[in-house]
């Protein structure tokens, strides 16, 4: 009989913890395992962390990761007090996209678990793994075992299974498909187990440039007729529905009428918005300025990605921030940016401020400093291009960007579409899916489902203590 338990992803957004078991096929699978960024933001913020030399101990004591028996590395386990185990209570970990609000989590996860994703989200991880600092919660393609007592020790490999369509984990079959959302590699999911069939939705759109691959994974759905479909709901109590013609069409506009620098925040892993943006840069003679760690990510995904260019692209520019000396010499930099260094098409803040008419800078909110190297003139535009605040630290900072804006005098817009389907699109995709019952996931109004799954009858999941 195949049961379905939740360790996250109930009645909030993110944090998808969603365990398949099937004794008949005697498999025991997690559907993503992601960080739930409110509850991490109701005891920590950026000056109160979980402490790095407590392991595991901070995360589970706030209730930031739920116990479960058998999942978590042996070694933070050890470290916190704990008993570890001896067997894996999970035999795999099945990843629907590379958002840390369904991936983060499997830094703590046994290193003997494997992860199985499509081969884009394993190249985005890659790419986020080698551009960022190593931390306790950022362990996700390996792990240093802890207490860390010498850091010359190699670090532990994950095994990453690479999957396309359909393929098994033991006797359970599940099928990777897919799917439109803000990241590319997004994918739905079918597990085909030995009593019914189980559909999971990921996160997904319909308005996206690439709506069709949801529009084909509900016709699946359709076919297959899942006996339960974990459905997103993110915005389930909205009705608006800016698709990427909206961002391009009225970024465009704004950007002609700019007489200075134009400013792009937009998320880096979103390639859609980034080839929406090279695209008017192209069209308004001006070059898109990007930072060294969006070089390296476009640069990783250029031969999975349809559409996205060559660094060497006459209408990119590689922004070279100042570090560590301010000298701008090449021991200020990682590794990983040294090779960005020299290229023709890199250019400094004094550089783009030379040519602030002819460039958009790709920035956000944590790189305003830049804009007193940068000396943006009179007639400047910032274009926020990602969700407005949404919560009281997010209105903050929103408020604090505003009046560095007011400082140099940058005129402030945004144009934005989301990467998640609004209320009509979920009711579209839930009664064109055929299934007999529809779980909210992902959601924080669950009971807004009622009403709008069609035939389903709609059963609200139940977080496991």
């Amino acid at each position: 009989m195949v049961t379905i338990k939740f360790l996250g992803g109930v009645n909030e957004i993110g944090g998808n913890k969603i365990l398949i078991e099937d004794k008949a096929n005697d498999a025991r699978v997690m559907l993503d395992f992601g960080m739930n960024f409110t509850r991490h933001g109701m005891f920590f913020e950026e000056f109160i962390q979980p402490r790095t030399s407590n392991g595991i101990t901070d995360y589970l004591q706030m209730g930031v990761l739920p116990w479960m028996e058998g999942i978590y590395r042996p070694d933070l386990l050890e470290f916190a007090g704990r008993k570890a185990h001896s067997d894996q209570a999970i035999d795999a970990i099945v990843l629907s996209h590379a958002h840390l609000d369904h991936a983060a989590h499997i830094s703590f996860i046994d290193g003997a678990i494997p992860v199985y994703c499509s081969q884009v989200t394993h190249a985005i991880l890659k790419a986020l793994h080698e551009t960022q600092p190593r931390s306790l919660g950022n362990e996700i393609l390996d792990y240093r075992k802890r207490p860390a007592l010498d850091y010359k020790d190699r670090p532990i490999a994950r095994k990453f299974n690479i999957v396309k369509g359909r393929f098994k984990v033991n006797g359970l079959e599940i099928e990777l498909i897919p799917v439109d959302h803000s990241i590319p590699g997004a994918c739905g999911m079918l597990i085909y187990g030995s009593d019914r069939t189980v559909a999971y939705s990921g996160d997904l759109r319909l308005h996206g440039t690439d709506g069709h691959l949801t529009q084909e994974f509900v016709e699946r759905l359709r076919i297959e007729k899942p006996d339960v479909f974990m459905c997103e709901g993110t915005r389930i109590d909205e009705t608006e529905n800016r698709n990427e013609a909206y961002v391009k069409v009225n970024c465009d506009q704004a950007i002609s009428q700019a007489k200075g620098l134009v400013i792009a925040d937009f998320a880096f892993k979103d390639t859609t918005r980034f080839k929406t943006f090279l695209e008017i840069a192209r069209s308004t003679g001006r070059k898109l300025c990007i930072p060294f760690k969006d070089a390296y990510y476009i640069r990783a995904l250029a031969e999975l990605v349809p559409g996205l260019p060559s660094l060497k692209d006459d209408s990119i520019l590689l922004y070279q921030k100042r570090r560590m000396s301010g000298t701008f010499r090449a021991s200020d930099y990682q590794s990983w940016e040294r090779e960005f260094l020299d290229k023709g098409n890199t250019a400094t803040a004094e550089a783009v401020g030379r040519m602030q008419e002819q460039a958009i800078a790709a920035l956000g909110y944590f790189d305003v400093p830049e804009l007193i190297d940068i000396k943006p003139q009179p007639g400047s535009v910032y274009i926020k291009s990602a969700s407005e605040a949404f919560n009281e630290e997010q209105q903050f900072d929103l408020e604090r960007l505003k009046r560095w804006l007011a400082h140099f005098g940058i005129r402030y817009e945004n144009y934005h579409a989301s990467g998640h389907a609004p209320g009509p699109d979920l009711a579209q995709v839930m009664n064109n899916s055929n299934a007999k019952v529809i779980m909210p996931i992902h959601t924080e109004k669950p009971e807004l489902f009622q009403g709008m799954a069609g035939n389903a009858r709609v059963e609200l999941p139940i977080l496991t203590k």
